[in-house]
């Protein structure tokens, strides 16, 4: 029974069914609720068109969750007492938090690893720990893509992963439930997601082309420089040479000429 209730949670949010049930809430609960799902769909909007951008924010929040997991999984199998698995929950969220916002390739592992297992288990919807334990895996071959292809591997899977969120999140808020317009506003968010990240990257990395550009003609310039400021100094230690060799011509001529003098 367990199992199952962990199993759906692992699968997402289903929007629908929380709204459903807000119509029999009222007061307070209904409204932390309401808040609750808009909350999320504003989440998945940040997902799809800032996932590369947010990076660092995203590998935090997901670090500190996973730590915290692990941490909590880890104490639990050691039959430590309550405070103490709390304890070591917190302290393994944090580390994680703090290595995925620091170290930039740990964070883009993490959020390759999450979001590709989290879209796995979307799709695939296990039921057993078996084909859930698979998902982590195809989450983890999506994260060692990153190693190669890592801006555009967080581009795309988070602009999916975003896109599908915040689209079943909308669906669900209006007045009709049609499969076509679901799955159309999902494919429009995706595509715009992933559209705008590139461009955002490809400006970005335009910029850094320029940047680069700019500190090279920088160095050229300088390194001219300091040549003609040494092609000048060599020309002045050339000119007094050139001055010392003509008087000294000048005094060989006078003394030769001396001799003539006399024999008259």
């Amino acid at each position: 029974m367990y199992d199952k209730i962990l199993m759906s949670s692992m699968q997402g949010p289903d929007y629908e069914a929380i709204l459903k049930n807000l119509e029999s809430m009222g007061g307070p609960m209904k409204n932390a609720l309401m808040i609750a799902s808009v909350l999320s769909i504003v989440i998945g909007l940040l997902w799809c068109f800032f996932g590369l951008k947010l990076i660092r924010v995203w590998a935090a929040i997901l670090g500190l969750a996973l730590g915290f997991g692990i941490g909590t999984g880890v104490a639990a199998a050691f039959n430590l007492s309550s405070n103490l698995i709390l304890i070591c929950g917190a302290v393994g969220g944090i580390l994680l938090a703090i290595l995925g916002a620091v170290f930039y390739h740990v964070g883009v592992f993490l959020i390759a690893w999450i979001t590709g297992s989290s879209l796995a288990l979307l799709v695939l919807r296990p039921k057993d720990w078996k084909l859930a334990l698979a998902c982590a895996g195809i989450g983890l071959v999506v994260a060692l893509f990153t190693i190669r292809f890592a801006e555009l591997i967080i581009i795309v899977i988070t602009g999916i992963n975003g896109g599908m969120s915040a689209g079943t999140g909308i669906i669900s808020f209006l007045p009709f439930d049609n499969q076509i317009v679901r799955y159309a506003v999902i494919g429009v968010l995706v595509v715009a997601g992933i559209a705008v990240q590139l461009l955002m990257e490809s400006g970005k990395r335009k910029k850094r082309t320029l940047e680069n550009a700019k500190k090279i003609r920088e160095q050229n310039s300088t390194a001219n420089e300091v040549e003609k400021a040494r092609a000048m100094i060599d020309e002045l230690d050339k000119k007094p040479a050139a001055a010392k060799k003509g008087t000294a011509g000048k005094n060989q001529k006078k003394k030769k000429a001396a001799p003539k003098k006399n024999k008259k």
